[in-house]
This record gives structure tokens, sequence and C-alpha cells, in this order.
């Protein structure tokens, strides 16, 4: 909304001067492209060959599904629409693209995690990947000249991994040598500039090679994501910037010229995504909670398709290509403000964010409240201190706290599954319910290692055969208190596994020791 208000868009439509002109922004592009290639390499943080391991072909599956349905949705849809094969199939295939900026956002906010997390982005991931390729191929022999090393197919996808690849080399070895988090903040930050330059000289897709820069170093450091978390703690200046400066390039006069062609783009993407996902987490074989959620956590689009769509019009003297970037601008404004809406509202309804996160991410203070405080800090500076009772973070349930999306497997599951599932799982432990979610035991990966070893029973065995009861039969409606207590008397126990207040027996969510502590800080 503030790049709307200082950019030419709606200044233009006001009949005012703009606050930032045209040729100013194109001054600023640098700073857009070093948000993008921060992005795009926390992304790659999520495709660890473990990840990809844990979900194997079920996660391109999923993946192939929701792409194949939302690009024949979008293509047939404008080509009906009489927009024409042609730039049908670029919006097909820029259909693809979803901004990993505005949901990776909209998770680090709510301090999101589970499956659902984590699946959203391997697969935003992908989309991006596999719409640039089918982008760069159609581009190529459809409008490229082909007359330049630079307009190849193999110098289009292989120069980025080639400069991704050497990149992630590059800082995975040299963050090993880096004892200062600032010094390896420095680092990558001018190495991701560095990048930036030579995607621009060299003429290749930086998107595509900071996606691999992410994919090399959380594959090849030792220090896994270090450097990830490093980096996540000076980003958002940068983010900040680069959301701004996307709001400068939305064109508010592209939505009446988006016509019956945009609407169909608007509403076959927004189908594909929500169906596509569904349909291909089904033929995953992925829980309920990831096939009713996952298709509105992949709404965003911005900058990747604005830059696609720079390139068309640009490229293609024709106006045609001018009304694929006139569709494109004004469906990425519609997707730009209710793709992390829906984003929010999807990983809330998946139990994936605490409702403490969902308190504290408003201000902690209200107007009067704030005015208070600084009168009573005043009078404590003078000497007339003044304490009010604070309500104890202790008293509050546990459901404020929990997380209800649960990693859970069922007690007919054998042996062998069992050992594959803990060993892809994020927890060390994990809980057995029956085909009615009853809480039936917890497995700890720890417990299990007599069976390990007898070829007999790994045979017959089965997860409930071996379930040991929870420590702690803790409800969500009771106090945090009472399940502070379970942790101050087990101190290598990490979480707890909590169940329905009104069902007893039935597994509600999870409640980690982080977050029970982060809770007593934040309130």
């Amino acid at each position: 909304m503030a790049g709307l208000v200082l950019g030419p868009s709606l200044a233009t439509l006001l009949h005012l001067t703009p606050l930032i002109s045209k040729g100013q922004l194109q001054s600023l592009d640098f700073l857009t492209s070093l948000g993008l290639s921060l992005i795009m390499f926390s992304v790659g943080s999520h495709f660890s060959l473990t990840s990809l391991r844990k979900y194997g072909h079920r996660i391109f599956i999923a993946s192939l599904v929701e792409a194949g349905m939302t690009f024949l949705l979008v293509f047939s849809a404008a080509a009906l629409l009489g927009a024409g094969v042609l730039p049908a199939l670029f919006l097909g295939i820029m259909a693809l693209n979803t901004a990993p900026g505005a949901t990776q956002m909209v998770m680090r906010e709510l301090r999101s995690e589970g499956e659902l997390s984590e699946l959203a982005l391997i697969l935003i991931g992908l989309n991006n990947l596999l719409g640039i390729i089918l982008f760069v191929i159609a581009y190529h022999f459809l409008l490229g000249s082909g007359t330049s090393a630079a307009d190849s197919i193999a110098w289009q996808i292989g120069g980025p991994a080639a400069a991704g690849l050497a990149c992630g080399l590059v800082v995975s070895f040299w963050e090993q040598r880096l004892t200062r988090e600032l010094e390896r903040q420095i680092m990558l930050t001018a190495l991701l500039m560095l990048l930036v330059w030579a995607s621009v000289i060299l003429r290749f897709n930086l998107l595509f090679s900071a996606l691999v820069t992410g994919m090399t170093v959380i594959n090849f450091s030792p220090h896994e994501k270090r450097i990830f978390n490093d980096i996540h703690r000076i980003d958002y200046p940068i983010y900040v910037l680069f959301f701004a400066l996307a709001g400068t390039h939305l064109r508010l006069e592209a939505l009446p010229s988006m016509g019956v062609v945009g609407l169909g783009y608007v509403g076959m993407r927004a189908i594909g995504k929500f169906f596509g996902n569904r349909i291909g987490a089904t033929a995953g074989r992925f829980s309920r909670t990831i096939r009713q959620n996952l298709g509105g956590a992949m709404l965003c689009q911005g900058a990747v398709a604005i830059g696609l769509a720079a390139i068309v019009a640009n490229t293609w003297r024709d106006p045609r290509g001018l009304e694929v970037q006139n569709v494109i601008l004004a469906a990425v404004l519609v997707f730009e403000v209710a793709g992390p809406i829906m984003a929010r509202l999807t990983l809330v309804r998946a139990g994936e964010v605490t409702v403490v996160s969902l308190l504290t991410s408003r201000a902690p203070v209200g107007i009067f409240e704030g005015i208070h405080d600084l009168l009573n800090h005043f009078a404590a500076t003078a000497g007339l201190s003044i304490q009010g009772k604070l309500a104890k973070a202790g008293d509050m349930p546990i459901s404020m706290v929990m997380r209800r999306h649960v990693e859970s497997i069922p007690e007919d599951l054998s042996f062998d599954a069992l050992l594959r599932a803990m060993g892809h799982s994020r927890y060390d432990r994990l809980p057995v319910v029956d085909r009615h979610h009853h809480l039936v035991g917890i497995i700890h990966y720890a417990e299990i290692s007599d069976v390990l070893f007898a070829e007999e029973l790994r045979q017959i065995v089965v997860a409930g055969d071996i379930a040991v009861p929870p420590i702690a039969d803790l409800a969500e409606d009771d106090p945090l208190e009472s399940a502070m207590s379970v942790f101050r008397a087990n101190p290598n126990l990490s979480y707890l596994f909590i169940v329905d207040s009104k069902d007893r027996n039935r597994l509600a969510g999870v409640l980690r020791h982080n977050d029970a502590l982060s809770a007593h800080g934040d309130l």
C-alpha cells in the first residue's frame, strides 16, 4: 500500500506528480533484485535431500498435478475468451509462478511450524522452477531470436544452475571459516549482490540461480541452516523495501483493461491452485489437513510474474504482448492482496499457528494502556513508583500455546514403516492413534532398540504394540503452569502431547517447550 501511494500509478489516476518517478524506480531495481535473491535463497533451504527423501515421489506428483491443472485451466479460459493461443500459452505458464516472499513473511510473522508450512514452501519453489524453465523454452522457440549464445536454452537453464552451484559452494566453504554472525551476514549479502550483478551482465535468470544457491548451501554446508538463520536476523529492512518497491510497480489503470481475459485468468488460477493442490495432495497420499489447506497457502503472485510479463511485453512487438502484461499486472494486484490473507487463514485453520502467536503479532499494548505505561515509567524515574498487579502467564490455558497439527502414526502401522516415519520426522517421539484419533500411546525412538535388532519381532510387531503411556495426562483447557511443571520435572523433554478437554482420549495437539517459554516472554 505504501508503494502504491509513493509510485506513479495512483498519482497518475489522481493527476498528481508521483513522489517516486519511473526513472527513479529504475535506479532502485537493484534493491528489488536483491530482495528477490534473498527470498529465493531462503526457499532453497527447503530443498534439502533429507526433506525430499522424506516425501519422495509424492511431492513431485502433487506438484505436477497442481501445475498441470492450473496451466490447462488458465490456458483454456484465456484462449476461449479471445486472448489467442500464443498469449494464452504464456498466461498459462505465468499462472504457475507463486510469490514465495509474501507467503514466507506470513509464516515468519505467525511463527507457523508444521508439515503444511514446510510443504507449501517446497511446492512454491517447484512451481517457480517449473514455471521459469517452461517460460525459457517457450520464449526461445516462440519469441526469441536465437541469434546469440545468451538466448540459447542451454545457457538460460545451465547458466543460472552453474552460477548458483558455484555461489552456494563458496558460501558453504567460507561460512565455516567465519566465527562471527555479522561476518557471515556480510559475506552472504555481498555474494548475493555479486550474483545479481552477474545475472545482469551475463543475462541469466536471477531467481533460478538464487534458488540453486540456497539448495546447494542446505545440502553441502556442515552447519546446514546456520547461515539461513543468520541472514533472517537482518533481512527485514530489505524485505520492507522490496515489498514497497513491488507496490510502486502495481498498475491500478490495468484493472479496467484486463477485461474478461483477466477475470478468466484470476478465476481459473485460483481454482487451479485450490483444487489442483487438493487433487495433487490426494494423489500424493498426504493427510486430510494438507489436502484441505494447501491451495490457500499458494495463491500469492508477485515479482516473478511481473518480471516475466515485462520480458514478453518488451520482446513481443505486438499489442498482444502488452495485453499479456496488463492481465498479469492486474492479477498480481488481486493475488498480492488476497494471497497473504488466505495464507494466514489456512495456516491458522491447519493448526500450525498458536493462539499466542496470533495475539502477540498485534501491538502488545493499546493506545490508552501505552499512555498509562509512559506516565507510570516517568513516575518511577521520579521516585514515585506505581506498580500494577500483572496476571500470570501460567494461568492461560494450554490451548492458546499448543499447535493443533500433529504428526501421528496409526496403531496398526508396521514396524519397518514406523522406522521410516520416525526417520523423517522432526520429532524424536510420535503419538500413536487409533482410527478415531484417540491417543493410544507414545513411541520414543530410543525405546524401540530391542525390536530393531530382533528380526522375528520386526515382522509381527505394529506401532500399537510398543507404544507407552504419555508422561503426563494434560488437556487443552489445563493451565500452562501444569505443563511447565512437567517440563521442569523432565529437563530432557522437548514437547508434550495434549488431549481434547471434552474427550480426554482424543489427541488435540502438541505443546513445545520453546512455545511455552515464549508465551511467558511475550505476555
